[in-house]
């Protein structure tokens, strides 16, 4: 619709979309933009099993992704531009995690809604310039005096956290509860892992991006997400869980279905399923629910 529009810059600047097919959903989003917006789309797909031939296969997509990109830029990806590339998106990510990993203090020195907002930088920000701003926010972070006052804590989790949609982050911080980790397949920059360097650059890419991935809902097994959220609950010393998806997203649907059940009988922590369609009069029912939520915890429904 943006793009049909014209109204949104972003949208009206695409050259060129890649679309990793991961479910049907992000298929139809490839196929929206062929058919409506006459854009120029390249699709690869994901599979949803690690086993070798299936590394094989991404690795194959990722080859056709360069060859595409080389093609349509009229440019060259050569192995020591694309190691400078990787050095710098690893520093990224480093710095991300290191800020990340100061949550784990009783009283984090930054919000889930600064941290998030630094994430989302990532993606449009000059790196080498966003490298110098982390590294000082990193240095100056552990100087920042404490808040005096012990909040829930808090792991959201679920489908995606898009550039804008802060809604679920703001009203949790003002009803007294902190969002101390957040997991999300799509909307937010992985930063757990990096690219290992060796002698073959695409096929580290593919180890890093496939075989050693944070798991989405769509992986199989599904119980590797699952246990890599109680471990991440434990880790953060999470009270509660928000799991917030957008609609019509099946395979979050049934998978936050199996895992408050799993939450439990394994944390005994509670789990409030929120979902959205970005409508702007939700925000209001949503306080209602996460303010109730907050309130269980601190009356002892939580840890």
């Amino acid at each position: 619709g943006y793009r049909m529009l014209g109204e949104d810059l972003l949208y009206k600047m695409i050259a060129l979309l890649v679309v990793p097919i991961t479910d049907h959903n992000i298929k139809t989003i490839a196929d929206c933009f062929n058919f409506f917006a006459n854009a120029n789309v390249f699709r690869f797909g994901v599979p949803h099993q690690k086993d070798e031939h299936a590394v094989d296969y991404y690795l194959a997509g990722l080859h056709a992704l360069k060859d595409k990109l080389e093609q349509f830029t009229g440019n060259k990806i050569e192995d020591k531009r694309l190691r400078e590339a990787i050095v710098t998106c690893n520093r990224m990510r480093e710095l991300l995690k290191e800020i990340s990993l100061l949550r784990l203090s009783p009283q984090p020195p930054i919000t889930s809604r600064e941290f998030v907002k630094l994430n989302h930088a990532s993606f449009i920000a000059d790196k080498r310039l966003l490298i110098d701003v982390l590294e000082s926010i990193y240095k100056e972070l552990p100087k920042k005096p404490a808040s005096g006052s012990k909040r829930p804590r808090i792991l959201l989790t679920g489908s995606t956290l898009a550039m804008g949609d802060y809604k679920v982050l703001e009203i949790a911080e003002e009803a007294g509860a902190s969002i101390v980790i957040e997991e999300f397949a799509e909307g937010m920059r992985h930063y757990w892992e990096n690219v290992h360097l060796n002698s073959d650059l695409m096929a580290a890419l593919a180890d890093r991006y496939f075989r050693r991935r944070m798991p989405p809902a769509w992986f199989r097994p599904s119980r590797e997400r699952l246990d890599y959220l109680i471990k991440l609950a434990k880790d953060f010393k999470a009270d509660g869980i928000i799991w917030y998806q957008l609609m019509y997203r099946s395979s979050y649907d049934i998978q936050a279905f199996y895992f408050e059940k799993m939450l439990t009988r394994e944390l005994n922590i509670p789990m409030l399923k929120i979902e959205s369609d970005y409508d702007v009069s939700e925000r209001g029912p949503l306080r209602t629910r996460i303010e109730t939520f907050v309130e269980i915890i601190k009356a002892g429904g939580g840890r």
